[in-house]
């Protein structure tokens, strides 16, 4: 639907064999936050070179809820797996779930093996473990894939570096990261430097020319800067800069603060943008990143909410704007409320904590529908709202960006 606007974890789990699924009843200690029996019910794991390779099914749907497998894509996905090590990085190091570490290792494998020795990612892999190298969200590139593989990589440095059991896995994925790290900074060669657009000038060093993608790096970049890579300074410090000059700014304009995704679109998917700049803060100090974030605080956010978390927004050179009211689904409930929350964080504003709150009741029945998408009981997140109502399918993408929105919370 389209509206135009005119501006006037300890976990029990049953280990299993290297072709079938992790037990359905697993339950995560009562310490951690997280309820990870679904997710964990959607790992499996597959032979390949006489490794291990383990990942978590794409697709769950109602009412079983059972893995289920895309046509012409695959079972997994890079996307889902860098993602699911988040999650692991908080089990292991925050919750003490060593059991874990096992899963964790298969995962990394598998990310290993998605890139490639020039630093491009795939994406899928089909139930036999071969790499799908032709569908075109598997293509060898770096873009989304990549960075969110470059997330899980980072997640998986974390653990391994902590855990301190296996130093040939750890030279593995800073291998990995080091070819990769020669695909982003070609990128940092057009630093200085602007792309004309029908709605301004952009900066010429963005990762695909999107600020969206860009911000995912920027999330493993820091994560890796207070791993060690110190490296990585000037980095974060270009692309955070990059990312502040994709801000909408009019003090008049209902969409003030808006950071464009993409030209002129804003999506809820994968809106980290304020995310990053917190993180890069930390790090780099600079408060034009701290400034950008509060706008965007002040306004949008308050906009989006008002609007019952619109999925897109089309802002015009003439100042009207489209919005795309549906699907809601939690990747955008997450990028909002985790931004929110770095900002209370770092501020102690008692307006983002209530902000930020207020965003993550959507998960508990604070949305257009009035219904819980995520069920503490058996730790699904339903995939979204539509039109029609709930999608009570739960596949890994919603399950695992709820969870994340726990962990950064600290309970449900």
């Amino acid at each position: 639907m389209f509206r135009k606007v005119f501006y006037t974890f300890g976990l029990i789990f049953f280990v299993c064999c290297s072709s079938g699924c992790w037990g359905e009843d697993v339950k995560s200690e009562p310490t951690s936050p997280a309820n990870l029996s679904h997710v964990l019910s959607l790992v499996d794991s597959v032979k390949v070179d006489g490794k291990n390779i383990t990942f978590v099914y794409i697709y769950s749907n109602y009412p079983d809820y059972k893995p289920a497998i895309a046509s012409g894509e695959g079972v997994s996905c890079v996307d889902d797996v860098g993602r699911m090590l988040e999650v692991l990085e908080h089990e292991v190091l925050n919750w003490g779930n060593d059991s874990l570490k096992f899963v964790a290792k298969g995962m990394t494998e598998f990310l290993l093996r998605m890139c490639t020795e020039d630093g491009l990612w795939y994406n899928f892999i089909y139930k036999n473990g071969n790499i799908n190298k032709t569908h075109q969200n598997s293509i060898a590139s770096f873009g989304w894939w990549a960075v969110r593989g470059l997330r899980g990589l980072a997640s998986a440095y974390n653990i391994f570096s902590h855990v301190g059991e296996d130093d040939t896995l750890l030279e593995n994925i800073r291998a990995k990261i080091f070819v990769s790290q020669s695909q982003w900074r070609k990128r940092l060669v057009s630093y200085g430097k602007y792309k004309n657009t029908d709605i301004g000038r952009i900066p010429a060093w963005l990762i695909n020319d999107a600020s969206d993608v860009t911000s995912e790096l920027i999330l493993a970049l820091t994560k890796l800067y207070r791993a060690g890579f110190t490296e990585y300074y000037d980095d974060i410090r270009k692309f955070s800069e990059a990312i502040v000059l994709t801000q909408f700014r009019d003090d008049c304009h209902p969409l003030n603060g808006m950071y464009f995704c993409w030209k002129n679109l804003w999506h809820c998917w994968g809106n980290n943008q304020a995310y990053a700049l917190t993180e890069s803060f930390r790090i780099i100090g600079d408060a034009s990143y701290l400034s950008s974030v509060k706008v965007w605080a002040d306004n949008f956010v308050r906009f989006v909410v008002n609007e019952d978390y619109p999925n897109e927004i089309k802002l015009f050179s003439d100042s009207t704007y489209v919005i795309k009211d549906y699907p809601d689904i939690a990747y955008g409930i997450n990028s909002i409320y985790r931004g929110l929350k770095s900002l209370y964080e770092i501020s102690n504003n008692e307006e983002y904590q209530s902000l930020a709150e207020r965003v993550f009741g959507w998960y508990k029945g604070n949305n257009v529908v009035g219904v819980k998408m995520y069920d503490e009981e058996t730790g699904r997140c339903y995939d979204g709202i539509d039109e029609s109502g709930v999608n009570l399918n739960s596949g890994a993408e919603s399950t695992i960006e709820c969870l994340l929105s726990i962990y950064k919370r600290g309970y449900y």
